[in-house]
């Protein structure tokens, strides 16, 4: 099993990385898919291989963005140029870290397999995970505050990583981030993803697919908002944002401002079997059809609820035309 570094809390934003020690343990599962097909996460990351080279991604292509919102007003969407690890930042190799201390700060690393983050406050940026088995980053149940920014999240495309970034905590923060080759790219159920990239998804056998997906409510208090990101799934099924009602009842989340495409269905709107979905807002969003004409292999939107109390949908518009989408 992989060994992991501890990391002390820090005085400066730079990290000192201590004596090593054992990873994680619990029993602690993401919010993965009920269904056959979901595996149960491990108490602790195995990967089956160790990570290989970070992959070379080719810049992502994106037209000039189509009016999405209303007054014709127009979209600036991230681009690679404004997302991962800034250009010419060296990085410093570090195998797999477990954090215990709250408030430390981990940047200017490449680190292999993982980082198991198990205090409060942490932040990780300017810094490449290159991950191998279920995660590349996991926030433990019981932490909270996670800021994730400037920061780029990949497997190697050969071996799985089934999370780019996997929340079991509390609120958490994914800002300015390029999420790629991995089965999933975000997996929470409150906190901010903003300003960041996920494509290039990449399905291993027995996976779901989806750029950012949450499996229930967000905790009492929190919300969900998706707003201002890239979120493309080359894969033909699942999704770019799933909001599911695998472990409880859809509500309180916002999906704003994003280019969305890919998967079955590009958004998966929060209908399920807890209940009604509630305050689900869809809008200002543009569908993409870069890698299917429908936007998703069977459409853009599936399982949205109109009638849900405070659900809105508004001023979702296709990328190519700036004609309405409708759920």
């Amino acid at each position: 099993m992989a060994r992991s570094r501890t990391i002390p809390v820090l005085a400066a934003a730079c990290l000192a990385v201590a004596a090593s020690g054992t990873a994680c343990s619990g029993d602690d599962r993401p919010g993965a898919r009920k269904s056959a097909r979901a595996a149960q996460l491990p108490p602790t990351n195995r990967p089956s291989a160790a990570p290989g080279a970070p992959v070379s991604v080719p810049p992502l292509q994106l037209k000039s963005p189509a009016p999405v919102g209303g007054e014709g007003s127009r979209v600036t969407w991230p681009t690679l140029d404004t997302v991962g690890v800034p250009r010419g930042k060296k990085l410093r190799r570090s195998g797999p870290i477990t954090v215990r201390r709250n408030g430390a700060v981990i940047d200017g690393l490449r680190v292999a397999t993982e980082i198991n983050v198990d205090a409060d406050d942490v932040t990780i940026r300017n810094t490449q995970v290159v991950g191998a088995g279920q995660w590349a980053i996991i926030q433990r149940k019981g932490r909270s505050g996670l800021r994730v920014e400037n920061s780029e999240i990949n497997g190697d495309g050969r071996t799985k990583v089934q999370y780019g970034i996997v929340n079991h905590g509390g609120m958490m923060t994914v800002r300015r981030v390029h999420v790629h080759t991995v089965s999933n790219g975000v997996n929470t159920d409150h906190g901010l993803v903003e300003d960041s990239v996920v494509d290039r998804l990449k399905e291993f056998p027995a996976d779901h697919v989806t750029a950012v997906q949450s499996n229930s409510g967000p905790a009492p208090g929190l919300s969900l908002v998706i707003r201002n990101n890239v979120l493309l799934n080359p894969v033909a099924q699942t999704s770019a944002v799933s909001i599911y009602q695998d472990f409880g009842r859809a509500h309180d989340v916002t999906v704003v401002g994003n280019l969305l495409g890919g998967g079955g269905y590009a958004l998966y709107g929060g209908q399920g079997r807890f209940g009604p979905s509630s305050n689900i807002k869809i809008m200002r969003n543009a569908f993409s059809r870069r890698h299917f004409k429908k936007g998703g292999a069977h459409g853009p939107v599936t399982a949205f609820e109109p009638s849900g109390r405070g659900n809105v949908w508004r001023d979702n518009k296709w990328q190519d035309t700036g004609k309405p989408v409708r759920p």
